[in-house]
C-alpha cells in the first residue's frame, strides 16, 4: 500500500468515528429540542386550563368543554379525587395524576401535570410527530454520513497526492540520477518550508559531500598517475638504451622493458579512469576518427595491424572518450594474444559494426558429457 493510500486510510479511520459521534449527538440533540418544544406546548395548555378551575370554584360551573385556544391535538384530564373528567382529543386511557412531565410506558404519549388545590390537571399529546421527525432525521443521516465519508475519501486522496507531490518529484529526480549519474546534480527543493524541504536539503547536503569525495578520488588518481608516469618513462628509456648498447643480456632486458611498458599502460589507464569519472557526454561523433585515434595510442608489440575503414564518415551518438577507451582495450587484447597480425574492419551501413580478428590460438569448444 502506498503512502498516499495509507494517509487517506488513517484520515478516514479518524473521521468515521467522529462523524458517527456527531450523528448520534445530532439525533439526541434534535430529540431533546423536540421534547422541550412539546413540554412547552403542554405547559401552555395547562395555563389555559387553570382559569376554568378558578371560574368553577367561584361560580359552581361544571367543566364540560376545553378552554378557548386549547390545541385540538391535546387531551386534558381533570382529576377530582376518584373522579376523572377527560376533555379534548381522545388519546387513550387516562394517565396517573402527577406533577411534572413524563412519557408513558410504551413511549407513545407525553404528559405534563399540575396540581391545583385538590384537583390535578394533566394534559397529554401523542409522540407520533416527534417519532416521525426523528425517523426522517435518521434517514437523512444514513444517506449523508456514507456520502460524506466517500467525499472525504476522495478529497483526502487528492489532498494527500498534492501534499506528497514534492516527494514524488524528488523520487523521480533521484531515479534519473541513478540511471544517469551526475555528481553535480541536486534534488529539487520544495518552496514550502516543511519537513519535505528539510529532507531535500539533507539529501542535497549528502550529495555535496559525495561529490567532494569523488573529486578527492579523481585528484588522487590524477596525481598518482602523473607521479608514476615520469619514473616509468625514464625506466623504459634507460632499458631501451641498454638494449642498444649491450646486446648480450637481451632477453632479461626485453622482459624488464615489457614489464615497464605494462606498468606504463596501467598508469595510462588510471589517467583515463580519472577522466571518465563523470557523466557520459552524448554527442554525435565520427567513429572512423575515434578508431584512428585509438590505434595510434596502442602498443603494437612488434605485430602488424591492418585497417579496413570506410572512406566516408561513420556517425553515431556516444561519448568520444569512452568509445576510444573501448576500441583501445579491444585492440590491446587482440595484439596481446595474436601471433603476428591483427585485422580491424569497420562497416557503417544500417548499423555500425566493428570486427577485430587476430591469428592467435582459439579457445577450444567446451566438451559436454551426455
Amino acid at each position: 500500500m502506498s503512502l498516499r493510500l495509507r494517509l487517506t486510510f488513517f484520515y478516514i479511520v479518524f473521521l468515521a468515528p467522529l462523524l458517527g459521534f456527531l450523528g448520534i449527538t445530532l439525533h439526541f440533540g434534535v430529540k431533546a429540542s423536540l421534547y422541550r418544544g412539546l413540554d412547552a406546548s403542554l405547559r401552555d395548555a395547562l395555563l389555559l386550563a387553570r382559569p376554568l378551575l378558578d371560574r368553577e370554584h367561584h361560580n359552581g360551573i361544571q367543566i364540560d368543554e376545553v378552554p378557548e385556544g386549547f390545541p385540538p391535538n391535546l387531551a386534558l384530564w381533570v382529576f377530582r379525587g376518584q373522579r376523572i373528567e377527560p376533555l379534548g382529543a381522545a388519546l387513550g386511557p387516562p394517565p396517573p395524576p402527577r406533577s411534572g412531565c413524563w412519557d408513558d410506558a410504551g413511549g407513545k404519549m407525553r404528559y405534563c401535570g399540575e396540581k391545583v388545590g385538590d384537583t390535578t390537571l394533566v394534559v397529554g399529546r401523542s409522540l407520533e410527530e416527534v417519532a416521525q421527525a426523528l425517523d426522517q432525521l435518521d434517514r437523512v443521516l444514513e444517506v449523508t454520513l456514507p456520502a460524506t465519508l466517500s467525499l472525504a475519501w476522495f478529497l483526502g486522496y487528492v489532498l494527500a497526492g498534492r501534499a506528497l507531490s514534492p516527494l514524488n518529484h524528488m523520487t523521480r529526480r533521484a531515479l534519473e540520477l541513478a540511471r544517469n549519474p551526475d555528481p553535480a546534480a541536486r534534488l529539487p527543493e520544495p518552496r514550502v518550508r516543511d519537513e519535505l524541504l528539510q529532507l531535500a536539503q539533507a539529501q542535497n547536503l549528502l550529495l555535496s559531500v559525495l561529490e567532494k569525495y569523488l573529486e578527492k578520488e579523481r585528484w588522487f588518481l590524477q596525481n598518482a598517475a602523473h607521479e608514476l608516469k615520469t619514473p616509468l618513462s625514464a625506466l623504459v628509456g634507460r632499458l631501451e638504451q641498454a638494449l642498444e648498447q649491450d646486446p648480450l643480456p637481451r632477453v632479461p632486458l626485453e622482459r624488464a622493458r615489457e614489464a615497464a611498458l605494462d606498468l606504463w599502460r596501467l598508469v595510462e589507464h588510471l589517467l583515463l579512469l580519472a577522466r571518465t569519472e563523470r557523466s557520459p557526454l552524448w554527442e554525435e561523433v565520427d567513429f572512423v576518427q575515434v578508431v584512428l585515434e585509438a590505434q595510434e595510442e596502442v602498443n603494437l608489440r612488434g605485430k602488424a595491424l591492418q585497417l579496413d575503414l570506410p572512406f566516408t564518415s561513420c556517425d553515431l551518438v556516444g561519448d568520444p572518450l569512452l568509445l576510444k577507451i573501448a576500441v583501445q582495450n579491444l585492440l590491446d587484447n587482440a595484439l596481446k594474444f595474436s601471433r603476428s597480425c591483427v585485422c580491424l574492419r569497420l562497416r557503417c551501413e544500417s548499423r555500425v559494426r566493428l570486427d577485430i580478428e587476430d591469428d592467435g590460438s582459439k579457445l577450444a569448444p567446451p566438451a559436454y558429457s551426455a
